[in-house]
């Protein structure tokens, strides 16, 4: 999954960036993935999504 590119929602705004860990919550066990955003968007350079909830797309 590490390197994998996805677009992620921020602040509303779609916005391209790159997986960059996998880890899970501790007591649900629900997928967190940190993502790297190509392009800081008002000073956020990183976001973590939980992609069963947060909107968020693969790239093939």
């Amino acid at each position: 999954m590490d390197g994998r590119r996805v677009w992620v929602s921020v602040d509303g705004e779609p916005r391209p960036g790159t997986v960059v860990e996998r880890t899970y919550t501790p007591k649900k066990g629900s997928e967190l993935l940190a993502v790297e955003l190509d392009e800081p968007a008002d000073g956020t350079e990183a976001v973590v999504v939980n992609p069963a909830v947060d909107d968020m797309l693969f790239e093939d």
